[in-house]
C-alpha cells in the first residue's frame, strides 16, 4: 500500500522517529483484554517498532497537524486475493473518527490495488471493534467459537475466545454509492 492522505492523518510507512509514539500506544494495551502487548518495556519495544520498520504491512497513522503517530494500520494479505485489515489507535485519540478514517482510507485503496476481499476478525465482546468494522461497510460473516487463545491462565491453560469474521467484497464496495464513499 502506498501512503495515503486524509482530511486528518497520513497513512505511511514507520520510521525510527516514531518509537515513542508507538511505544505509548502499545504501552496502553499491555494489559488489553483483546489486543494484549504483556510484559512490554521501553526496551522490549523496539521489537515491535523494528519488526514494524522492516514489514509492509504496517502502516503508522500520523496527525497531519502535528506529525504524531496514533496508532497504526496492518493489512495482511490472505490467499485468493483477500486482505485482512487491523487497526490500533491511540487511548488519548479515541472516540474522534480517526480509526474509521485511517480504516476506510486502508480499505479503499486496496480495493484500489487490486484486492478482491477486504476481512477482518475480533472477538466479539469488542462492541467498538465491530462496530468500527460495520461502519466501514463490512458485513458479519461468521462466529466463531473458542477457536482462538492470546493468553494462558494461572495454571498454563489456554484462555480460548471466539472470533466474529467481518468482510467487505469488491463488487460490494464498487456498489456503495458515492456519498458513502465519500464519508470514509
Amino acid at each position: 500500500m502506498k501512503a495515503l492522505k486524509t482530511e486528518r492523518l497520513i497513512l505511511r510507512r514507520f520510521r525510527e522517529s516514531d518509537y515513542d509514539d508507538l511505544f505509548e500506544c502499545l504501552s496502553q494495551l499491555e494489559d488489553d483484554e483483546f489486543e494484549g502487548y504483556p510484559g512490554i518495556t521501553y526496551q522490549s519495544g523496539r521489537e515491535q517498532l523494528e519488526y514494524r520498520l522492516g514489514s509492509d504491512i504496517y502502516w503508522a497513522a500520523e496527525l497531519i497537524k502535528t506529525g504524531k503517530v496514533i496508532g497504526n494500520i496492518c493489512c495482511t494479505e490472505r490467499p485468493y486475493g483477500a486482505v485482512e485489515v487491523g487497526c490500533i489507535i491511540n487511548e488519548s485519540f479515541r472516540r474522534q473518527g480517526y480509526a474509521l478514517e485511517a480504516l476506510s482510507a486502508a480499505i479503499g485503496e486496496l480495493f484500489r490495488e487490486g484486492a478482491h476481499r477486504v476481512c477482518a476478525a475480533c472477538d466479539p465482546r469488542n462492541i467498538r471493534s465491530w462496530k468500527l468494522l460495520e461502519k466501514a461497510g463490512m458485513k458479519r460473516e461468521a462466529h466463531l467459537k473458542k477457536n482462538v487463545f492470546f493468553r494462558r491462565d494461572e495454571n498454563g491453560l489456554p484462555v480460548w475466545a471466539d472470533t466474529l469474521i467481518y468482510a467487505i467484497g469488491e463488487d460490494e464496495y464498487k456498489a456503495r454509492s458515492p456519498k458513502s464513499r465519500a464519508e470514509e
